[in-house]
Order: C-alpha cells, then structure tokens, then sequence
C-alpha cells in the first residue's frame, strides 16, 4: 500500500496506523476488531469512530464514536447508517473512500477539506486514515478511523 511519508503525518494519526501495523497479523490476513484494544491507545480514543461495514455493495454504520467526531459530526451518531445521517434533500450520500478501504482491503489516509463537519466554518483542514479490520482476516467487516480537524493557521481544533 503506498500510503504518503509517515513523518508528515499528524502524531494521532499515525499512531494509530502504528498501532494498526502492530496489530497485523501479516500473511494476507487483517486484524479484526477483537485484536484492537482501545485501551492500548486511550489518548487517541475521542478522535476514534468505528464503523461497521454490511452488505455488498457495502452500507456503513457507526458503531461507536469519540468525543471530538460527535463534536466535529455535530451531534452522536451511534448506530445511524451513514447513507441516512448525512443524505440532504434526497440526495443520497455516497462514501467513495469506505468503499475504496472494503474493496482493496488496504489504509486509505487524507489530508484536505472537510466532507462533513459540523463546524466547517471554522475548519479549513483534516487529516485521517481509515484502518480495514476483519473479523475473518479477509472480508472487512469494519472500519476504524481516526480524524483530526484544523483551523485556517493549522492549530488543532
């Protein structure tokens, strides 16, 4: 997978793609959600969400949400399936980059704008990766992300 230089990544962001590498169990295999102990990274946890991944085509769901996502989200979407959260006007919402992470079975990390932020007008920026896990080592089953947003002077909201 050729993921950008991890020197420039945020310190929460890549230690949590650490952590995922340190959990990989290798040969083909991806570690599944009974391998991440969230308490081996308890300072990254309000960043943290975690979906669940259905179906093929494949839905999303939260599953569990930090602090600082519900904040960014603008409210606790626990157990909403992402196509109905953030549909607006009848427009479906699509989520190329979950989808990318089911089919390739690999870490997809972005830096840029905000898709969804509840406090957009003061976000110009975020960084994230979203992690496959897969209960059965192959078929991703779910997705831990981890997101950090910016101001417009680059300081951590």
């Amino acid at each position: 997978m050729a993921l950008a230089n991890l020197s420039s990544w945020n310190p929460k962001v890549r230690a949590l793609y650490e952590h995922w590498l340190s959990i990989h169990p290798g040969g083909g295999k991806l570690p599944g959600r009974r391998d991440f102990d969230p308490m081996a990274v308890p300072q990254l946890l309000p960043h943290i969400m975690l979906l669940e991944v259905e179906g093929r085509p494949p839905r999303f769901r939260y599953r569990v949400i930090g602090t600082r996502m519900v904040d960014a989200l603008g409210k606790d979407l626990t157990g909403q399936w992402l196509d109905e959260a953030h549909s607006q006007a009848g427009r479906k919402a699509e989520f190329p980059g979950y989808e990318l992470v089911v089919g390739k079975r690999e870490p997809q990390w972005r830096r840029g704008p905000p898709h969804f932020a509840s406090y957009i007008d003061k976000c110009t920026g975020m960084e994230r990766v979203f992690l496959p896990l897969a209960s059965n080592g192959v078929d991703v089953d779910m997705i831990l992300i981890i997101a950090v947003f910016f101001d417009r002077d680059g300081h951590e909201l």
